[in-house]
């Protein structure tokens, strides 16, 4: 069965996650990160042939990212190296304590002839707001936009595209009129369709948003409706957040966490 093609234009960035409160006893672990990789990537395990635009630095972190790609077959073809540092994300018990964008800050390069091959897009605001607004304008399929917490878009953004779907959290959406709105532990809301959560503030919510987005776009492509897709969002991001430390881990189990929550089977 041919696969069906999706891009994805987002950031890349090393994150590291810092658990505990005695500095001789916490826990410390590395993986890749940036929510547009970790979309890319939940993406490709549910299926799609990904194309993935981004950047990463001339660094020692470039081989820790490529490396951990090509263990998992991902499509890197269009992640330009850069002269600069990876980006780099910093968390502590789930907080982020600090970050260095690096390379991000860097526009990325589109390749319009592969554009043509898909069928829609994913891109969020970790990459310039000229690389966002030069998509918008090229690209002619369905595209899934996250405003993310970089406060660089505003209303014009949804003139630059008649088929743009924006997401965002509360807070985000509070700034932007967002179609379909994250709401944590009290589920989602697109419109009028209201998904309600458990209402549990459970431990490692770091990158559950990255399921959420994934799943609710294979979800849609795959035919259901927005109250299904959106329900499958919910639950499946959910129960990401209840025992799996790190986006990137979660990226990489969310057809499990699909089977596991939805039923489903691949």
């Amino acid at each position: 069965m041919k696969r069906r093609k999706i891009a994805v234009v987002g950031g890349i960035f090393i994150d590291v996650y810092i658990y505990g409160d005695e500095p001789h006893r916490c826990e410390i672990f590395e993986d890749c990160g940036g929510s547009g990789l970790n979309v890319a990537v939940a993406l490709q395990r549910l299926g799609f042939d990904v194309f993935f635009f981004s950047n990463v630095g001339e660094d020692y972190k470039k081989n820790f990212v490529l490396n951990k790609l090509r263990e998992l077959n991902f499509n890197e073809t269009f992640i330009k190296a850069r002269s600069g540092e990876t980006g780099l994300h910093i968390s502590m018990n789930e907080r982020t304590i600090a970050v260095r964008r690096g390379v991000n800050d860097m526009e990325i390069d589109i390749d319009q002839e592969i554009l043509s091959e898909c069928e829609c897009a994913f891109l969020n605001t970790e990459v310039p707001k000229s690389t966002i607004e030069k998509f918008l304008n090229i690209f002619r399929g369905k595209i899934f936009l996250d405003v993310g917490p970089r406060k660089i878009l505003n209303e014009d953004v949804k003139s630059l595209s008649k088929d743009l779907i924006l997401i965002g959290n509360e807070s985000q959406c509070k700034r932007l009129n967002c179609d379909v709105v994250k709401m944590g532990p009290q589920g989602g809301r697109w419109g009028e369709i209201y998904v309600s959560g458990d209402g549990i503030d459970h431990p490692y919510t770091t990158g559950c948003g990255d399921i959420f987005d994934a799943v609710l776009i294979f979800s849609l492509l795959h035919g259901d409706s927005r109250n299904s897709a959106l329900e499958k969002a919910v639950k499946t991001s959910q129960e990401a957040s209840k025992t799996i430390k790190g986006a990137f881990r979660k990226a990489i189990m969310v057809k499990d966490l699909l089977v596991k929550v939805c039923g489903l089977h691949f």
